[in-house]
Order: structure tokens, then sequence, then C-alpha cells
């Protein structure tokens, strides 16, 4: 590159003329620092860029200690530099100063940038999921192995790091709502919506994109709810809105953050969730067994059918019933298709069986069974959904490269990605369902064949045909009237195993049907039997909504062409670097093959760069405004485009601080190691403390009237080195001691408790239950119910007398009890 050319360069701005100049650093062999900087108010007035090794280092006091290591001297007085100034009249930025004169030896390509090309392949990799970690061995692996790469590795991590924290500046929550308001204008029917407190930390968060309310538009008559956990920062539970689409696959409606899964919460959230979709109920909803979730729901959602999910039905009767033949029998009960006479008869069997009539659980579980039996929900319709496997799957899916230490903002950007890899699955299956044309097999009901190929995907289609053809399996057995005048058949299945008679109901003025299998009411499809029917009152084609209209293809292409791209149009300039990287990797795969084909076309790419660089310049030198004299007029149209318009930002919410209760609140609590209380852990416990204090008073010793106990070692050993300190720093008291004893010896050995005279109500403590406890005359009062544990004696010294204790609780404090 010319000296010359380089002098009469302008640029649109800094951060223009600092990648030139790096980029130029890089072809020569040198490393670039940033060296001064003016500025008039928030404008840059100038400039300068020199050479890495311009100046001299300087050297320590006499005397100063460095902890490190010193560093080799590196810098030598170089001249070479490059001083951009702003031209006032046009805003652009000119080359006031350029140098390359150095006084040191240019040496091959430098490692200590990152150049444009190599942050883009950073950002781009890391914005889709992978660790930083994985792109530097990805690149490295593209540079040709370890070692190859044209950075150092800590240079890329520092620049992550630092665009990180570029992106939250203004707080992770407000970047977050900015973001959102910024989609705003880009997708009208982008809905969000959060609340704070009163120290103005956010505490939900919801929102849905258009395509997600067009969707639940058309399938929005089963909504499955779930959280999940752990999927950023402030550990704040995430809840997900989903359902099937048409072509049975998952489609997501809305997502929430909580910080808390209380009732209160969930009503929020459903509360929002109506309002985002213009206030439409679903008609059944699928939850897990939280007690939240279903207040909230039979709150908000009034007539909504609430289903539990039988997967997590079946995981907690193991959990609760130790019997495995209850439990498969249990599970196989939840899900078989019968009347609700059946089930009732079934469920007595059961219970009585294995004997567990009076079992909290079984009986807790059995007064909510209409909720979970599927006796209770054949004609209700549930989008052939029994479990909450979806949401689980979509979980998965949203936490394949989400850790707890992801950003609201970074986890957004990922959950944005992840619809759009479900919307793509979405367009490709519709196009498929669409387009692709299959041959019909001959039969006398070929043309129920051809119209189910024709109106419905290819998933719902499937399931049609098998129905199909397993009209040959059914077995007529009567056709009579009822006295309505309606047609009435009787069937059967042509199977050994299987007596059922199955009844069908057609009433032809109103073209409606009616099975005992009900799923038609509950799977929206129609089933052999009113095949059968239909087949044998001479109809050629289904009636007109046999088949659920969210089944067919029609609710998919109104999406699809409402909604043609899976995601949002990249920039100008990602698409071409997307098309030139694509053809780039067939040009290295095809010339890697041979060591002429490599060093052929690394001439011709080397000389493409050269040529693209030089053609960039020259545009950014013809890209600067005309001068005064022939200045564009205020009102002359560009070509740049319009702007998007200004977006009011918000920098009021603050960022919550880490949930440490991970989810549902009032979930189990950690007791105490040592002392076994709940509130508080081992390294924090009062008596830890005790124990480690110093006790500068005299050794404890027996009473002279104490009675005569075989000792042994280990009494000796365990009883004095563990708890003489506590019983001494006791000292006497009237009322209950301030720190309790505890006893951590084998439940075989007695206990010797040497305590002064006048000490009242001794709190004990223990994990175990000890069969033996001594004490010494003067003891006053001891806490009876709080003896160790139930089945613990305690003798009394003076009178040598026996009692028990019986307290339920081993962790009460007691010791009102007086001595027996």
């Amino acid at each position: 590159m010319k000296e010359e050319l380089i002098g009469q360069l302008i640029f649109d701005s800094i951060d223009e003329a600092e990648i030139f100049y790096i980029c130029y650093a890089k072809e020569e062999g040198f490393d670039v620092r940033r060296r001064s900087m003016q500025k008039k108010g928030e404008v840059v007035k100038n400039r300068v860029w020199v050479c890495n090794r311009a100046g001299f280092r300087e050297e320590n006091e006499e005397g100063c200690i460095t902890q490190r290591e010193a560093k080799p001297f590196t810098r030598c007085g170089c001249k070479a530099s490059l001083r951009v100034s702003r031209d006032w009249i046009s805003g652009k930025y000119i080359v006031s100063r350029f140098s390359n004169n150095h006084n040191h030896e240019l040496h091959g390509c430098m490692k200590s940038y990152l150049s444009p090309s190599d942050k883009s392949m950073l950002s781009l990799m890391t914005k889709i999921g992978f660790k930083p970690s994985q792109v530097m061995h990805y690149l490295e692996q593209l540079a040709g192995g370890a070692g190859k790469l044209s950075f150092r590795r800590k240079a890329g991590y520092n620049w992550l790091n630092k665009l990180r924290a570029e992106r939250i500046r203004e707080g992770d929550l407000n970047t977050a709502i900015n973001n959102m308001k910024d989609l705003q204008v880009k997708d009208e029917r982008f809905f969000y919506k959060y609340s704070i407190d009163e120290k103005g930390i956010l505490n939900r968060l919801f929102w849905c994109d258009g395509s997600s309310r067009a969707e639940y538009d058309h399938f929005g008559d089963v909504l499955v709810f779930d959280s999940t956990y752990k999927t950023n920062r402030y550990l704040y539970p995430l809840v997900i809105f989903s359902g099937v689409n048409n072509h049975g696959s998952t489609c997501i409606f809305a997502a929430c953050f909580l910080q808390n899964e209380t009732t209160e919460s969930y009503q929020w959230v459903l509360q929002t969730f109506l309002e985002s979709m213009g206030g439409k109920i679903p008609e059944a909803v699928l939850t897990d067994q939280d007690a939240a979730m279903r207040a909230a729901i039979v709150s908000e959602f009034v007539g909504t059918r609430h289903r539990i999910c039988s997967w997590h039905l079946c995981r907690n009767v193991r959990k609760n019933i130790k019997n495995s033949a209850f439990c498969n029998e249990f599970c196989s009960l939840i899900d078989r298709k019968c009347s609700i006479e059946d089930f009732e008869l079934s469920w007595s069997n059961i219970v009585e069986k294995y004997n567990l009539s009076n079992n909290k659980w079984v009986v807790d579980t059995y007064g909510i069974r209409d909720r979970w039996a599927e006796a209770f929900f054949r004609a209700q319709f549930m989008s052939m959904m029994t479990t909450t496997q979806r949401a689980e799957s979509v979980n998965s899916l949203i936490k394949l490269s989400v850790d707890h230490k992801m950003t609201i903002t970074d986890f957004l950007e990922h959950y944005k990605r992840t619809l759009q890899r479900i919307r793509s699955d979405f367009i490709h299956m519709q196009n498929l369902s669409e387009n692709q044309n299959r041959g019909v097999r001959e039969s006398s009901l070929k043309s129920f064949d051809e119209q189910a190929l024709s109106i419905c995907t290819l998933k719902i289609y499937y399931i049609i045909r098998k129905e199909i053809r397993d009209v040959l399996g059914v077995i007529g057995e009567s056709r009579s009237k009822n006295i309505d005048g309606n047609d009435v058949f009787v069937y059967r299945e042509n199977k050994e195993d299987d007596v059922a008679m199955y009844t069908v109901i057609v009433d032809q003025s109103s073209l409606k049907f009616q099975c005992d299998c009900m799923k038609l009411e509950s799977e929206g499809v129609p089933c052999r039997h009113i095949i059968s029917s239909l087949q044998y009152l001479r109809f050629t084609n289904f009636p007109d909504n046999m088949i659920k209209r969210r089944w067919l293809k029609e609710p998919g292409m109104l999406l699809r062409n409402q909604f043609p791209e899976a995601s949002p149009v990249a920039d100008s300039q990602e698409l071409r670097f997307g098309e030139l990287n694509k053809e780039c990797l067939i040009l290295s795969y095809v010339s890697s093959q041979t060591e002429y084909g490599t060093s052929n076309s690394m001439k011709r790419v080397r000389k493409d760069v050269e040529i693209a660089k030089d053609e960039l310049m020259r545009q950014s030198q013809c890209s600067s405004v005309p001068s005064p004299n022939n200045k564009m007029p205020d009102n002359e149209p560009t070509d740049e485009g319009l702007e998007d318009p200004p977006v009011e930002k918000m920098h009021t919410v603050r960022d919550p601080f880490r949930n440490k209760t991970r989810g549902a609140a009032g979930g189990k609590k950690q007791k105490c190691g040592i002392c076994g209380v709940l509130g508080h852990k081992a390294t924090t416990c009062e008596l830890k403390k005790t124990k480690t204090t110093p006790n500068t008073n005299e050794s404890s010793t027996p009473g002279e009237n104490s009675t005569q106990i075989p000792e042994s070692s280990a009494i000796q050993s365990n009883h004095l080195a563990s708890h003489s300190q506590n019983v001494q720093n006791l000292g006497s008291y009237g009322t209950l001691a301030q720190f309790p004893v505890v006893f951590n010896m084998p439940p075989s050995s007695p206990i010797v408790l040497n305590m002064p005279p006048n000490t009242n109500g001794l709190p004990l403590y223990s994990p175990v239950s000890y069969s033996t406890v001594f004490g010494v005359t003067g003891m006053g009062s001891l806490g009876i119910e709080n003896v160790l544990g139930p089945n613990t004696s305690l003798l009394w010294q003076q009178e040598v007398c026996a009692t028990t204790g019986s307290a339920s609780n081993l962790h009460q404090n007691l010791g009102n009890s007086s001595k027996p």
C-alpha cells in the first residue's frame, strides 16, 4: 500500500480508521497501540495510533518491590504512527499525519490483536451458543491446528468479555427491555410486560412475538406450561407456554421469568398471557402437580379443564409407594381408556389388593382423579397429549447452550434462535405436506384416503390412513334405529383378546357422529368404527368438520404466508458474508486435495484480498461529503435508506440478586450438620463457635457423691474430649442454657453429665438416640422432652430413678419438664 495513497484516505468514523490501521499493520508485520485522543464534548476531534514499540518503558523507582517477574523490554522509540482529525464540515475523519518509519525489524504475522474477520467469527459462533473455548478449538482447527491462530487465545477471551460487558453496560434488564422495545418497531405484534418490586428490582418478565401470537390463534386450544431452572445468572425460574401445531410438533406461544413460583406470580403470568392473546382461554391445560399452578388456573382460566401430567404422576407414585407391583398397575390405570364406572372398580380392586386404603398419598391422589385419569378425559380434546413431555423437550432444547451464568439479555437472543429453529422445521413440514405427491392404495375406501391426503398434513394423514386400513378388522354386529330416528351401529374388533362392543350413533340430518371409543372427540380424527359406518351409509368423503380444522393444511398455509421466514432478515453485510463463506468453503476443500491446488488458490486468494482492500479504500476516499461549493441540498434524497424511528430507552429497572431458592418457595430446607436445627449451616453454627472458644476455667470433675459408673475408655475420651468445654461454659443458670450440648457418640455409650450445681433446663440435642444419660445432684429441672431421643433413659445421680423422654420433635428447645 502506497504511503501517499494512505495520506489521502477519508473515514466515516474513528472505528473505521482503527480497523484500517490494524489490518495495515498486520500485513506489514507490526502491532498497533492507541496513544492519544482529543474530544470536544462527546465528539472525537482527533486520534493517534502508534506502533506497539513506540516510546520507552519507564523504570521502577528504587526500592520498589514487584510481585511479578519483569517483562522483557520491547519498546524502542519507534516513530511509526497514524493520526486522523475530524473535518467539521463533512463530519468525516481525514488522515492528518502518517509515518511508516520503523527503527526495528518487522516480522511476520502478529498475534496480539484480532482482525475484524476474527471478531466476526467469534461473535457469530458465541451468539449461536458455542462456548468461547469451543470456538477457539474450532478456529484453530480451521487454521491448521494448535498454535496456528492469527491471534492469541487470551486476546480472543478478552475481546469476548469486553463485548459482553459492552452489551449490558446499561444494566442487564435495562438492555433486555430496550431490545424488546426495538423489536416492537420491527414486529408490531411483539408483546412484553414486566413488573418490579418496591426496590425497583424486576420480579416478572413476560414476552411473546407476533408469530407466537398467530400460532396461538390457530393452535391454542390446548396449552402446556412448565417451569425450568438454571437458565440465567439470577436463577429465576423460566416458564414456557407451548402447544401442538397442525403437524403434531411443538410450537411455543410465550415465555416468562419469575422471581418466585407463588400463586400470585402465576396469576399475574396467566393474566398477562390472556392479555397478550386477546383474551382467548384454552379448552384444556396440561401441567405438573404444582399447587400454585393449580390455584392460578382455577382463578384465571374459568371453564378450562386442567389435566395433570401422567409422567410426573408415575414418578411420584414410585417415590411415595415402595411397592413396584402397585406402581405398575397404577401407571397402567392412568392411561386406560375405559368408562368412569370401570375405573372406579379397577381402583378399588388394586387398593384393596395391596392394602393401601389408608395410605395418605393414595387417598389424596384418588381425590383428584378427575385431573389425571384417562376415563375422565375421554370426551375432552387434548391434542393427542397426556404428558408435559413436549414442554420438557422444549426446556431441553433451550438449555442445550444455556448455563446458570447467562444474562437475561443473552438468554433472550438464545431463545429467539431456538424459536427460529422450531419455525424453520414447521415451514419445512408445511412445504412437504403441500408439495409432496403420494400414491394411494386401491381399495373400496380410496376416496376417503385421497381426501385425507389432500386436506390434512402428513402426520395426521398417516393416523387417518391407519384407521381406514383397520376398518377391515371391524365386524358389524347390528344396525338399528333409536327413538330419535338416528342410525345405531354396533361393532366389535376382530381380536380374540378384545371382547368390547362399540356403538356408533349417526344423525344424518346434522351429520353428527358419536362412537363409544370417543376418538373423534378426544383426538379430532374419525375412528375405524365411524369410517365403517360412513362406508355402510354410502358416503364417499368425510363430512365437513369431521376432521378438526387445526389438523388441516389450511392453518399452516395462513401462518406461512403471514410469516414466510423463520427469522428476521439479516443485514446486507451478514448476508454477503454468509454467501462468500459458503463459496470459500467449497474452494478450500477442493483446492486442499493437492499441493499445486493449494498454492495456486493461495496466490489467487491473496491477490483478490489486495484488490478488495484497494477497492474498499478507494470507495472510502470517494465517499467523502462534497465541499461547501457543491454541497448537497438538505432536501435532496439519498440512497442510504430510511432509518428506524427512535426508540425511547428505559433505565429504571434494577438487575435482581441471585435467587437462592432456585424455584419453588418453601422447598426442603437443609439442617445444620452439628446441632440439626433448621435455618443455618454447620459453618455458622453457634455451637461450633463455642467449641472453638478457648476455656480459661478449670476442668470440671464429678461431684463427691457421684454414682459409681462402670467407666470405659470410650466413655472418658468421648465425653471429656467432646463436651467438657460446653459444660463448663454453661455456668450456673436459672433459666434455659444459651447453648445446646450436642452428643455425637455411639448410641450404646452411656453419657455422664458433669454439670455445676443449680443448672436449670439444659437443652440437649443429638442426631442419634442414646440408651442412658447420667446426671449429678443439684441439676434442677432437666428438659425430659428434649432428651436425645424417644427411647432415652435418664438416670438421676441421687435417686437413681429412670424415666423416658417422648419428644416427637427432637430439635424443639422445650426444657419445661420437672425432675421426676
